[in-house]
């Protein structure tokens, strides 16, 4: 005969199991595009880089997984756009019919790289029209930049990513550049920039701190995984864990 303890222990287990495989039932996996934005996104990162670590920690909460597709960023877009999957990142805030967005996953800081031997004189924004500036094709800078670039108001030249627009500071070849702080810290430690990394500097003066968001697309899909990362945004400190993640990182590479 089953004893009242054996009995309430099997109700335990079974209660248990049920829990289980009804989470099991309900965990999806959360696909989205991104680019290469080391320490932000990228391929050879660990777990894709911290903003790509922000949002997994953000899917955890409801026993979610994420997959991320690395690709050049208007690819990125575009491969959303399509509906090849709910949403790419990390993205400003914008105004658009096709996509909505996500709460913050931390902030970006973006200033001006220039090099040493001919700063940039910036007082007003306006100044920079006396500068041919690079800027990364598809990339947002700031609504202020962008405009000057638009009405034609402002010289500049794209370059691939990042990497390239650093070389081409380095050559002469452009003023300044457009860039995340952050960005440059971590790529000034790769080989062929820490042989140019002494001829630049970074502008003492920011031009915006922009929030990071996924960009989800403008359906039922995405806005159901908006709530679920909304939710599990709601647990944790975005920028807090980013800090620490940046602080870590420039310690590993200053060595």
């Amino acid at each position: 005969m089953v004893s009242m303890l054996s009995r309430h222990k099997l109700a335990y287990n079974i209660g248990a199991i049920v829990i289980l495989l009804s989470a099991q039932l309900t965990a999806d996996t959360l696909e989205l595009s991104t680019l290469e934005w080391p320490p932000f996104t990228g391929a050879n990162l660990i777990e894709k880089g911290v903003t790509s670590q922000i949002v997994q920690q953000a899917l955890s909460y409801e026993g979610h997984e994420l997959k991320v597709s690395v690709l050049p960023w208007n690819r990125a877009i575009r491969v959303a756009k399509k509906g090849g999957n709910s949403g790419y990142f990390p993205e400003y805030l914008n105004e658009t019919n096709d996509f909505i967005f996500s709460d913050s996953l931390g902030s970006s800081p973006i200033g001006l790289l220039q090099r040493r031997s001919t700063p940039i004189k910036l007082t007003v924004l306006s100044d920079l029209n006396n500068y041919t500036l690079g800027v990364v094709k598809g990339y947002v800078n700031t609504d202020e930049i962008d405009n000057m670039i638009r009405d034609g108001r402002q010289p500049f030249e794209e370059a691939n990513d990042e990497r390239q627009n650093i070389l081409k500071l380095a050559a002469g070849r452009i003023d300044a550049i457009v860039i995340d702080y952050n960005v440059y810290q971590y790529l000034q430690h790769e080989p062929k920039i820490a042989g140019i990394s002494h001829l630049l500097q970074l502008n003492s003066k920011p031009l915006a701190l922009k929030s990071l968001h996924i960009a989800f697309n403008n359906n039922d899909q995405g806005r159901k995984w908006q709530k679920v990362i909304n939710r599990g945004l709601s647990q944790f400190d975005a920028q807090q864990m980013m800090d620490a993640y940046l602080i870590e990182s420039s310690k590993h590479q200053g060595h």
